[in-house]
């Protein structure tokens, strides 16, 4: 039963219970989850406390006896002992698995940063490549335009050509004369 339980059935409230527990420094079992468990054995050892407690005895000169003695609480306590190295060790390899999940994470992060910068540095380097050949392109260009003389007239790619009327005229007036 929890402590709730013993107390109801002692008759006194459940923080008396944890009091004198604490106070007379008695052994208790405890469940996973450090609740108290007790049991009719313990029934009757609340009951003579607060027997006693009502017949007026002061708490330093109540006489207790345990109904456990030393070395099934030192065998609890190592039990309890083993059991919470057992969780510590499952926690810290839970915690050392973590950190390598979190590593490896953080390492393919970089790596892909890392890869993404290397491809865009080669797409840039290409530009710049391509750039310096269309910077000499132009360059050869003006050079061979200097080189050329100027002297010569203006080539146009068609002669001109007079209006219509004009050259209509001209024909007729050919023929006349």
């Amino acid at each position: 039963m929890n402590t709730a339980a013993l107390a109801s059935k002692v008759g006194v409230s459940s923080k008396t219970i944890r009091r004198w527990i604490k106070y007379f420094d008695i052994p208790c079992k405890k469940n996973e989850h450090g609740h108290f468990v007790f049991d009719e054995t313990d029934y009757s050892f609340f009951c003579q406390i607060r027997d006693q407690v009502k017949q007026g005895i002061p708490k330093s000169e109540i006489d207790i006896m345990p109904p456990r003695k030393g070395k099934r609480r030192q065998a609890m306590a190592t039990q309890t002992e083993q059991s919470l190295q057992q969780q510590f060790s499952k926690l810290l390899e839970r915690v050392e698995q973590n950190e390598k999940a979190i590593e490896q994470k953080a390492s393919e992060v970089v790596s892909y940063q890392l890869l993404q910068h290397r491809r865009e540095i080669d797409e840039l380097l290409k530009r710049v490549e391509t750039l310096e050949t269309y910077v000499h392109e132009l360059e050869n260009e003006n050079k061979q335009l200097k080189l050329q003389p100027n002297d010569g007239p203006i080539v146009l790619d068609q002669p001109i050509q007079k209006p219509r009327k004009a050259r209509k005229l001209k024909t007729m007036m050919s023929f006349l004369f």
